[in-house]
């Protein structure tokens, strides 16, 4: 016979016993008090027995802790963390720094030293050994902080030309972006280029596009703060002598950075990347989030969204969006929509209407080229198609048209 029904067994013995006695007692009359010497006794049992109790509470509760956390983990999941890029024009960012910048590489000539990449969309048809080299040009900077910053983004720029036709990860084009604006370069040719490797990329990089649109609003600020300040000069060498040592072609109005700070805290946008090539939605059914400079913003059914080319929409759930003349684009649970992927949501009678407006602009109808340009993020990839089956074919000049709004797409 195990403990426990010997246990059982006496204090069911104990308490018969108890009764008993107490039954007696009251038989013969007596009062039922205890005794001087067993009133102690049982006061102090009961407080043994009470505290006994509430320390095995203790110990079961501690004991079940773990398992219960470890279920509710399994049960909720863990939150991504929230994406924060900052949106601030630069602290550091002075007038000198941008003349060194510019007296270095001259506006609008950065392309160059990505060259053959630059001449495409990706150097997949060019083969590496053909590259050549295009070094930046030295730096004629007595800082030696700055001359390791300038062999930091020739690197950067040599590795992507290296590796540009497999395709660079966000984390590369990143730091292609960091070590420029290190160096104070802030070239809107630049943002496009890194715009056209990361548009590829799934899931979205939110971050990085949130960066390239900060670099764009950033030139943005500095052209628009040129109406009040003056304009960047640019001034050739007028002698058969070389010049002078310290000589600068392009010479930055005083006061320029600080009247870009000012544009920027305004409100300065992305320039064109802010009012071109985008596409004006509604949302028919169903809720999206529309993340824009790595925030996002829950748009429910009936309200409307504008998608650039900076910005993701993702569906938590089926959505539908619509268009007033691509019509309804359904969006399957997971989804993720950008300016790049619009085509393939659009169904068989936007896909006619594109092609059929492709054809008019090969027959000459001029306002065919605006209808394009006004859906250009789901029209973009028909035109390329278009455009590499008219090679080599007289066209008239007709292509002229569409190869203009591809590059106000890509750039």
């Amino acid at each position: 016979m195990s403990a426990r029904p010997l246990r059982g067994l006496a204090a069911w013995m104990t308490a018969a016993w108890v009764a008993l006695t107490l039954l007696r007692r009251l038989w013969r009359g007596e009062v039922v008090v205890l005794s001087q010497y067993g009133a102690p006794v049982v006061r102090l049992l009961a407080i043994a027995l009470v505290f006994l109790a509430s320390c095995a509470e203790k110990v079961r509760a501690v004991q079940a802790e773990p398992q219960d956390q470890d279920q509710e983990t399994r049960a909720t999941p863990t939150p991504a963390p929230e994406v924060v890029v900052d949106q601030e024009f630069p602290d550091g960012l002075t007038d000198a720094d941008l003349q060194r910048a510019y007296s270095w590489i001259a506006p609008r000539t950065l392309h160059r030293y990505f060259y053959p990449e630059a001449m495409g969309e990706v150097a997949g048809s060019v083969p590496i050994g053909d590259m050549g080299e295009h070094p930046l040009p030295a730096m004629r900077e007595p800082d030696e902080e700055m001359r390791q910053r300038g062999e930091v983004l020739q690197a950067a720029i040599d590795a992507h030309r290296r590796t540009a036709h497999l395709g660079p990860t966000a984390a590369e084009l990143l730091a292609l972006l960091d070590a420029a604006e290190a160096l104070s370069v802030y070239d809107e040719w630049f943002a496009g280029h890194l715009w056209r490797h990361a548009r590829t990329l799934r899931p979205a990089p939110v971050a990085l596009l949130a960066r390239i649109e900060r670099h764009l609003r950033i030139v943005h600020a500095l052209t628009m703060a040129q109406a009040s300040t003056g304009p960047i000069e640019f001034s050739a060498w007028r002698s058969k002598a070389g010049p002078p040592p310290g000589w600068q072609r392009l010479r930055v109005p005083p006061g320029l950075v600080a009247a870009a700070r000012e544009a920027f805290k305004q409100g300065a946008d992305a320039g064109t990347w802010e009012s071109e090539a985008s596409l004006e939605l509604t949302v028919a059914r169903g809720e999206v989030v529309l993340i824009k400079r790595a925030g996002e913003t829950r748009i429910a059914a009936g309200a409307p969204l504008r998608l650039r080319r900076l910005d993701v929409v993702r569906a938590p759930a089926a959505a539908v969006l619509r268009h007033p003349t691509l019509g309804e684009l359904a969006l399957p649970a997971g989804a993720e929509l950008g300016a790049w992927n619009v085509a393939q949501f659009l169904d068989s009678a936007a896909r006619a209407w594109v092609q059929g407006r492709l054809r008019a602009v090969l027959d000459g109808e001029a306002t065919a080229v605006t209808e394009l340009e006004a859906v250009l993020p789901a029209a973009h990839e028909a035109i390329r198609a278009a455009l590499a089956d008219a090679e080599g074919r007289e066209t008239g000049g007709r292509t002229a048209a569409l190869r203009l709004l591809l590059q106000a797409f890509d750039e």
